[in-house]
């Protein structure tokens, strides 16, 4: 199965213009927009859709989980041409004001794009109203790699000499966009070409009309390739109403009524009724982010931050933080994930004292006041799952993309006792792995796990998992959706000492449930603390203290279907058991 990511793609073997804003015939109407897809544009799209998807799902179900932090910043370099003299071209403000309209849009995608460096002023008359064949010695030097480079001209034509709007390529073109002045201040043009830049097609789809059925039926491989926004016969002027009211009554193959959304900007609604993108349409441009521009940073500002140490079996750990970007002159440093600025120093030092896992986030400003964000959940490790075992046992099962998975165990020094992976394409797809790992002793080890490509193990490509369990059969941790990796600290006790979890076998019944969830004991006479749910998010949904047996008799009816983990604790330690809610 094909799997590259776009950017590994050269940029000009695929020639698509998505020339935007086409001059129609009627006088008054304004430009509208018309695509050119090659087919090799249409190969690599449908080579990729799979994989977006999957980040796309993911992306939905996490979506009530995310907070301003986790924003991704978008460079942009400005290229304005103007006359030879100096004069005419989009002013500063005018830049500035149509970002920022634009940023409106993006924020429900958690992106924000930014001016990356000075301005760059073209002076050139030949330039100043733009033709396609002027693309080459225009854009040949000047354009700027791993940012997206938008060129703002008086005017822009298309190859038949039509008054366009502007137009942007597609992944695996270059990372270019061309817009006419006065289409970029009119509040929705700029917003749909940079839509097309991060993969979105137009709601009607490719051609002059659509093939995508009103009832939705055929919505995932037609139309748009969306199927929360609806059929769309080709708005246009012609019928939406100036109140941005749909008037046409065109019908698809079931002669069933077009009802379009006027309001989307990737249609080719009036330019003043262009004002949302759909949920779906978000969860697309964060997942073509994520692959195909997962490469754009900003040259001379940009972030990234280290620490010397990460994890740590005690539970205190002194880091020391660095600021291993470019261009800042401020920092602001939440080291704990609480949303307070604990540091404003460029490498600050900081200890935890006690056990958890924690987010890290920096904001970096330059002399601009340009700011960017940048979070690594659970970045801190400190403490740990604690066990009594001889040895632990790996289970792993593959999902459908076995070649992106490895994993590791190592000791308290960073040697690797044991490992597996990449798995076999073709070949180890769905397969369960066990691997039986002996423990020396106490001591403190690591088991790390990781996706090449992001995704974790689950849940739309497959339903792949990983559990490691002690000589009894309890279950130390476990997990699926755990994006690009994760890393879990253990520490092996004393073996003569007995705990609450070695001494009691613990099991769920029935499993998959649908409404009551049991927790069954062996002895009945020792109770758990407490139990907390989780999704696979991570995300608590239900906890609760328990003190008595009638607590472990769990009223489930209210989650949604899916996998869920409980875990239960008695002092210090703790045990994680999966479930199925059906």
């Amino acid at each position: 199965m094909l799997k590259k990511l776009l950017h590994s793609v050269p940029k000009m073997s695929v020639f698509v213009m998505i020339m935007c804003c086409v001059s129609l015939m009627s006088a008054q109407d304004e430009a509208q927009c018309g695509t050119l897809e090659t087919p090799e544009s249409e190969t690599i799209f449908q080579d990729m859709l799979p994989r977006l998807r999957n980040i796309e799902s993911n992306y939905m179900q996490s979506s009530m989980s995310r907070t301003p932090s986790s924003k991704s910043f978008v460079p942009i370099k400005a290229h304005i041409l103007r006359r030879s003299d100096g004069t005419g071209g989009l002013t500063q403000s005018q830049l500035d004001d149509a970002i920022a309209e634009m940023n409106v849009f993006y924020a429900n995608a958690s992106m924000e794009f930014f001016i990356c460096d000075a301005i760059n002023y073209i002076d050139d008359t030949d330039f100043y109203d733009f033709e396609p064949s002027e693309e080459y010695s225009l854009t040949n030097s000047r354009d700027v790699d791993n940012v997206v480079n938008i060129y703002f001209a008086n005017s822009v034509a298309s190859n038949t000499g039509n008054s366009l709007c502007g137009y942007a390529y597609y992944p695996g073109g270059p990372e270019r966009i061309l817009m006419k002045n006065s289409c970029t201040t009119n509040g929705s043009t700029l917003a749909h070409e940079m839509g097309h830049f991060f993969s979105l097609r137009h709601t009607h789809g490719a051609g002059t009309s659509t093939n995508e059925l009103v009832n939705g039926s055929n919505c995932s491989a037609s139309g748009d390739y969306i199927c929360d926004t609806a059929a769309d016969p080709r708005l246009g002027y012609s019928n939406v109403s100036s109140s941005c009211v749909y008037t046409g009554t065109s019908t698809d193959a079931n002669n069933d009524t077009y009802a379009p959304d006027p309001n989307n900007v990737m249609s080719y609604s009036r330019k003043q009724c262009r004002t949302l993108f759909t949920q779906q349409q978000y969860a697309r441009i964060q997942a073509t982010y994520q692959t195909s521009r997962s490469n754009l940073t900003c040259p001379s500002f940009n972030i990234a931050f280290d620490s010397d140490l990460s994890m740590d079996c005690s539970n205190s750990l002194t880091v020391n933080f660095s600021d291993d970007g470019v261009g800042a002159t401020a920092w602001e440093w939440d080291v704990n994930g609480d949303g307070t600025i604990d540091y404003t120093t460029q490498n600050p030092e900081h200890t935890y004292d006690a056990a958890g896992k924690y987010d890290v986030a920096l904001t970096i400003s330059n002399e601009q006041s340009t700011t960017i964000t940048m979070t690594k959940p659970e970045f801190i490790n400190v403490g740990v799952n604690q066990f009594e075992t001889s040895s632990i046992e790996l289970s792993l099962t593959t999902d459908n993309f076995p070649e992106e998975t490895t994993w590791n165990f190592k000791d308290g020094d960073g040697n690797i006792l044991y490992s597996g992976g990449p798995y076999i394409e073709g070949q180890d797809e769905n397969t369960i792995f066990t691997q039986v790992m002996n423990i020396n002793g106490s001591g403190c080890y690591s088991f790390e796990i990781e996706d090449s490509f992001g995704d974790g193990i689950c849940c739309s490509e497959g339903s792949g998992s990983y559990e490691l369990k002690d000589t009894t059969g309890n279950v130390i941790i476990s997990g699926a959706d755990y994006g690009s990796g994760e890393v879990t600290l253990l520490s092996n006790a004393v073996l003569s000492t007995q705990s609450f979890f070695t001494t009691n076998h613990i099991a769920v019944f029935p499993n998959p449930a649908s409404s009551v969830l049991n927790v069954k004991l062996s002895d009945q006479t020792e109770l758990p603390d407490a139990f907390k749910i989780y999704n696979i998010l991570g995300q608590t949904v239900l906890q609760k203290a328990v003190r008595s047996n009638a607590d472990l008799k769990i009223d489930i009816s209210s989650l949604s279907n899916g996998m869920y983990f409980i875990k239960l604790s008695q002092s210090d330690r703790l045990i994680s058991i999966p479930f199925v809610k059906a």
